[in-house]
C-alpha cells in the first residue's frame, strides 16, 4: 500500500487505493510522509503500532498519522480501502484515532478516484472529504500494550495466543515477578487491570473470527473460554452486544457501530 503521487505539483492532495486480498496478508511495519485512512470495505483489518493493536471493522475507519509505524494485517477475502491525505492539509489529528466511515464519505472518495476531473472539481471534492473526517470518541477496539519488557513478553504472548488461560499467578511465577508487582505495573502502563485486559483481546480476536463467519461455538473455543453461554455474557459485558448481534453487524456494515463501541 502506497500513496499515490500524480499531479503536476508532484501529489494529489487525497488519494484513496481499493484493493481485496486471497489470503491472509500482513504489511509488515512501515510508516507513510502522509496521513492515512485505512478501513475494511467487507471484513475486519488487524492494525499493530509500538503502542497498541487495533481491530478495524466495518463501518469504522482508522486514521494514521504521518510517519507513525504501523504494520497491517488482512485476512482472507478481506476488501480494504486506504486514502492518504497530504500532511499538512488536516491538523488536530495527531494520534491513531478511530473515525467514522459514512457512506457519504465513500461515496466523495469514490468521486475522487475518477480521471476526468477538472482541477477545480477536485479540489471542491477533497475539501469537502476531509471535511468529513471526524473523530469518534470513545471507541473500544484498541489493546493498549504495555512498555516494560517483561510486561511486553506477557502480551505478546498472549496476542498471539489469546485462548491461553494461565492465571495471572501463573504469569507472574513465568516472568519471576511477585503477583503484586504484575498486577501493579499492569494498570500502570495499560490503563486496565490484567484481566480487563485479557478479556478486550478475546473480544479483539472474537471480533476478527466473527468477521470470518467462524460459528460462536468455535470463537468461544479459540478466545479461552469453556462455554458458549460464559464466552456471550463476556463478550457483552466488554462490546455492549452478543456476538450474535456483532455478526449480524459486519454482515451489514451500513448498521451504526459507533453507537455501541463504547466504553
Amino acid at each position: 500500500m502506497r500513496p499515490l503521487r500524480v499531479s503536476a505539483d508532484g501529489y494529489l492532495r487525497l488519494a484513496t487505493n481499493r484493493l481485496s486480498v486471497d489470503s491472509d496478508y500482513t504489511w509488515e511495519m512501515h510508516r507513510h510522509s502522509d496521513h492515512e485512512l485505512l478501513w475494511a470495505i467487507d471484513g475486519v483489518l488487524e492494525v499493530r503500532t509500538p503502542e497498541t493493536v487495533y481491530t478495524v471493522p466495518s463501518g469504522v475507519s482508522l486514521w494514521i498519522p504521518s510517519f507513525v509505524p504501523h504494520e497491517v494485517t488482512a485476512r482472507s477475502g478481506t476488501e480494504l480501502s486506504c486514502t492518504w491525505l497530504v500532511a499538512s492539509d488536516v491538523t488536530g489529528l495527531d494520534r491513531v484515532v478511530a473515525l467514522s466511515t459514512p457512506p457519504l464519505l465513500e461515496q466523495v472518495l469514490d468521486h475522487l478516484t475518477r480521471d476526468d476531473l477538472t482541477d477545480a472539481a477536485r479540489r471542491r471534492a477533497e475539501a469537502f472529504a476531509i471535511d468529513l473526517v471526524e473523530p469518534v470518541p470513545r471507541l473500544i477496539f484498541d489493546v493498549p500494550l504495555p512498555t516494560t519488557p517483561w510486561l511486553r513478553q506477557i502480551a505478546d504472548q498472549l496476542v498471539a495466543s489469546p485462548a491461553d488461560t494461565r492465571s495471572v499467578e501463573e504469569w507472574a511465577t513465568d516472568a519471576k515477578v511477585s503477583t503484586r508487582t504484575l498486577t501493579r505495573r499492569f494498570p500502570a502502563e495499560t490503563g486496565l487491570t490484567f484481566s480487563e485486559w485479557r478479556m478486550r483481546l478475546r473480544a479483539h480476536h472474537a471480533m476478527q473470527l466473527l468477521a470470518l463467519g467462524r460459528s460462536i461455538s468455535f470463537v468461544s473455543r479459540k478466545t479461552g473460554f469453556r462455554s458458549e453461554s460464559a464466552f456471550g455474557a463476556a463478550f457483552r459485558r466488554t462490546m455492549g452486544v452478543t456476538p450474535g448481534e456483532f455478526a449480524s453487524l459486519i454482515d451489514h456494515p451500513r448498521a451504526p457501530m459507533t453507537d455501541w463501541l463504547q466504553d
